[in-house]
């Protein structure tokens, strides 16, 4: 997968939003759930961008977004 790819952009943004959500928990920010929220779009947004882009390297991609935003989820409701 090419490092300009869409995939890999949304990819790189959602490890971003990632590490600031796990910083937003550690200090029981109130913009915690925020963060989480945001988290669990971008990594379908990956996973979506991922699945459309084909190759089974982008579909092995797609499907470890969805099982991340399967772990944001429970963040959201707390």
């Amino acid at each position: 997968m090419r490092a300009d790819s869409e995939p890999m952009r949304l990819l790189r943004q959602c490890a971003e939003l990632c590490e600031l959500n796990a910083r937003a928990l550690q200090k029981d920010s109130r913009l915690a759930r925020r963060t989480a929220t945001l988290c669990f779009e971008l990594s379908n947004q990956v996973a979506r961008a991922a699945w459309l882009d084909g190759n089974s390297a982008s579909n092995t991609l797609a499907q470890n977004a969805l099982h991340l935003a399967r772990a944001c989820r429970p963040l959201l409701f707390t």
